[in-house]
């Protein structure tokens, strides 16, 4: 978030805008048992799937936690020679090699060190699409028999499940693995390559509308009025070209005084009175507060870009009082 501070103080009317040790028990409990009874078919063994991740992977600072920020193309189990045999019913899921069990709440994700994001790994054959589960949740049940992976799609997927640290990659190497009731590796899952993480976004520098200190209480001429508005502008710097869409909302951080007009009320700090500040587009109409708007100018080859705007002082009382005169908005970027 970026302040917009449409503040300046003025000496004349009114300025801008703007440790204990502790003993204790614990009691071991065994880890979940599943009967011994899954082995690969005769010349079988495990499956090294890789995949190739983009060096540079774009995460949009805005996305919602579950937000899958990369796939890979389809991958066919056709030639796997991973076919296994259990005697009875067992169970089947993944393991992390990078990080903690996946989550209650979401088996499928399992995270990548503390980084905010997770990998999942996607399977999908003549019964439907699924998302395979952390074994150590429960993972899936499956009864005795013989299985293989011929007319399997696999795919990996790298998600979003918190906020993305500063600096975060996605390692080179195996990721985890697909294994069989605790007891044979189906696939070990990896990755050809170290996938460092940028957030998708453009710079987006605070703000300051110098609204001169030449405005009188005398230049109104009654409620409703204002005063000669201030050209500024919102500039989005070093925008990458993985961004296809641009929007923005403008967040008063003081009451709205008039929603029609975009009136927003001075901050606890000001002096002056009867005056609010007036937000324009650069045809001087009201913008809209406190919604989403997509800015249309917005080039998908990325860039420097800027949204112009106006401000102006705008009589809300019928007697005004000269001062400091100062009020700031939050400026929220987001992007697609």
């Amino acid at each position: 978030m970026n302040e917009i501070f449409l503040a300046r103080k003025s000496s004349h009317f009114f300025g801008g805008l703007r440790m204990r040790m502790v003993i204790g028990l614990a009691m071991f409990s065994a880890a979940p048992s599943y009967a011994a009874n899954c082995e690969f078919q005769k010349d079988q063994k495990t499956k090294n799937l890789t995949f190739t991740i983009p060096s540079d992977l774009r995460v949009p600072r805005d996305a919602p936690v579950g937000t899958v920020v990369w796939e890979s193309a389809v991958q066919s189990g056709a030639g796997a020679n991973n076919a296994d045999v259990c005697a009875d019913t067992h169970k089947w899921g993944l393991v992390n090699g990078v990080g903690a069990s996946a989550s209650a709440a979401r088996k499928t994700e399992l995270p990548i060190g503390t980084t905010g994001l997770a990998w999942s790994f996607v399977y999908e054959n003549s019964k439907g699409k699924l998302i395979v589960e952390d074994l150590s949740l429960g993972g899936f049940s499956q009864g005795g028999g013989r299985y293989g992976w011929e007319n399997t799609k696999l795919q990996l997927q790298i998600k979003k499940i918190g906020p993305v640290t500063a600096g975060a990659s996605v390692p080179a190497g195996r990721l985890g693995y697909l294994n069989k009731n605790n007891e044979i590796d189906l696939f070990s899952i990896n990755t050809s390559n170290k996938a460092s993480v940028g957030t998708r976004s453009c710079k987006t520098p605070d703000v300051v509308v110098r609204m001169g200190d030449r405005n009188r209480v005398g230049q109104f001429k009654g409620v409703g009025t204002s005063l000669a508005p201030v050209n500024f502008s919102i500039n989005l710097k070093e925008c990458p070209s993985a961004i296809s869409k641009v929007s923005y909302l403008l967040k008063p951080n003081t009451q709205i005084v008039d929603a029609t007009q975009t009136v927003v009320a001075l901050d606890a700090g000001s002096v002056a009175k009867g005056v609010g500040l007036q937000v324009l587009n650069q045809n001087g109409k009201p913008v809209t507060l406190n919604e989403t708007v997509v800015y249309s100018e917005y080039d998908k080859v990325g860039g420097n870009f800027s949204i112009p705007f106006k401000a102006a002082y705008y009589q809300t009382a019928p007697v005004v009082e000269a001062g400091s005169a100062n009020s700031s908005l939050t400026l929220v970027m987001s992007y697609e």
